[in-house]
């Protein structure tokens, strides 16, 4: 009886075990691996292996992916079409969008007929990496894009990651009003939209952007602020824009982005007169950080700054950054005045601005249009409409000599916008080196501005207070403090940089004076 009883129990407990196995099993989730070939494949294949790939990335339309799923490219295949993909992965199991079978990314190549090469359509949970992108037609196309991004009536979209692309060539118009070219555009937001769309967890590292006409990386989100939905964990890092003549880095319509780490640079002059760009600016975005960057060679005949605080944007931060042979020079600061509260932040409210580098910015040679048609205008910072609270501290701003006599001198101007002027703008404790004489400020309807600490060594146009003149040579005796740990942040992002200046190539250090 006790032997039946222990073989009962024991089937019971094997039969339980089974339950649970069968159970788990059933619960599991197959994940699959979609494989195109444009050169080997056929469409009429599974499309599941290396061994069956489809050809068309037309078939793309018919297939429902999950999270886990993969749509893979053959390394070095073209595939002469676009490429259209709306997928929802899920948190932490997100659907890939990549190559296989090489190192080579395959090239979607767009020939300048559809507006993207790339579109990514009401999507979340991805990952988009390891391609390569163009977009060219015989001649520039209004609205072109190389990968574009788009919510519509969708609501949030979540982590979404696009990583170690190659986008290039994208023929766009160079005029912004015509609908100008972007390399990658990020688009959550139209001004009369009836569902609020936004990115919660946006990342775009390690990409590569050439020749992409007119701008680099750009959001378009909500400036409206009656309809105030930003786009939140934005990170913009380690890309580098090459050969971009427009705006490098934009963002609009943003909570709390990160920009670090980028390169822009070898900006062409292609541009018409009617255009006003900059290289890494927030637009309408409140609480932006943007740091370790560096910015190099811009020429838009408008502003041609390096950095741009730009109006409707609430404590932003730029630290950290390097800036070197700009036309227009090291940053802009502006601010709007006269909107309804619910339409636009009035102003730029408590930018700061700490611990960069500007060296030899502020090179136009040439009349600019707008405003300033009767100046060579390109002080180092120009601050124009309504910027309150500004705050300039501890920066190194190192001029060298202007090849030609009518170019700009002025390290900070004050100008007018909406008919309005800066008003109680902090300038402490930065560091200048003027070689030849320069204006300190032209203030101009400016009021309540505040100089403190500021130091320079040569020959600067100087205000009643707040600026003191030093001997010697410029070197780190005067500006270093090894109390203040943000020096040495500095310095270690500086150590590897180098710069051209009058066909010589030199380290960065060696010019502030650090080694």
């Amino acid at each position: 009886m006790k032997n039946r009883m222990n073989m009962k129990n024991r089937m019971k407990m094997l039969c339980g075990g089974l339950v649970v196995l069968l159970a788990s099993c059933s619960s599991q989730v197959t994940h699959t691996n979609y494989y195109f070939d444009s050169a080997n494949g056929n469409d009429a294949n599974s499309g599941t292996s290396v061994q069956t790939p489809f050809k068309s990335l037309a078939k793309l339309k018919e297939l429902t992916l999950k999270g886990g799923d993969s749509v893979l490219l053959k390394s070095g295949t073209v595939f002469t079409e676009k490429l259209f993909l709306s997928c929802r992965g899920e948190e932490n199991n997100p659907v890939v969008l990549g190559k296989y079978g090489g190192m080579a990314k395959p090239h979607v190549k767009g020939n300048g007929v559809d507006t993207a090469a790339v579109h990514i359509f009401n999507s979340e949970n991805l990952v988009i990496r390891d391609l390569e992108i163009s977009n060219r037609g015989d001649a520039p196309k209004a609205g072109l894009l190389g990968l574009w991004i788009e919510l519509d009536k969708f609501g949030e979209s979540h982590n979404m990651v696009i990583d170690d692309l190659y986008v290039h060539d994208v023929y766009g118009s160079t005029v912004i009003e015509k609908g100008g070219g972007i390399g990658i555009c990020i688009q959550n937001g139209r001004d009369n939209d009836s569902i609020l769309n936004r990115f919660v967890g946006m990342t775009i590292e390690n990409c590569y952007l050439k020749d992409c006409q007119r701008d680099g990386i750009k959001f378009k989100g909500y400036w409206i602020r009656k309809q105030w939905n930003p786009n939140l964990g934005v990170v913009i890092r380690r890309n580098v824009l090459d050969g971009v003549p427009g705006d490098g880095i934009v963002l609009a319509g943003c909570d709390g982005g990160l920009i670090e780490y980028n390169v822009m640079k070898n900006c062409p002059k292609t541009l018409p007169e009617s255009e006003a760009c900059d290289g890494i600016w927030p637009w309408c975005s409140d609480n932006t950080l943007v740091q370790f960057n560096v910015v190099s060679d811009h020429k838009s005949i408008v502003d041609g700054y390096a950095y741009d605080s730009d109006w409707g944007c609430r404590n932003s931060v730029f630290q950290y950054n390097l800036s070197y042979n700009n036309d227009g020079g090291f940053m802009l600061v502006i601010g709007t005045n006269g909107w309804p509260e619910d339409w636009c932040v009035n102003g730029n409210i408590e930018t700061k601005v700490r611990y960069n580098v500007s060296i030899n910015d502020g090179l136009r040679n040439y009349l600019t249009s707008a405003s300033h048609k009767d100046t060579y205008f390109s002080p180092v910072m120009h601050f124009t409409g309504y910027t309150q609270n500004t705050l300039v501290e501890n920066n190194l701003f190192y001029l060298f000599p202007k090849p030609e006599p009518q170019i700009d001198r002025t390290l900070f101007h004050f100008t007018e916008h909406d008919s309005s002027y800066g008003k109680g703008d902090v300038f402490e404790n930065n560091y200048i080196y003027a070689p030849e004489m320069t204006v300190a400020v032209k203030e101009e309807k400016s009021a309540d501005n505040k100089y403190s600490g500021n130091k320079f060594v040569g020959s600067l146009q100087i205000p009643a207070a707040g600026f003191e003149k030093q001997e010697g040579i410029f070197n780190k005796s005067l500006w270093y403090n090894a109390e203040d740990k943000n020096w040495d942040i500095l310095l270690d992002f500086l150590k590897d940089k180098t710069i051209p200046i009058n066909g010589k190539e030199l380290k960065v250090l060696d010019v502030i004076g650090a080694n």
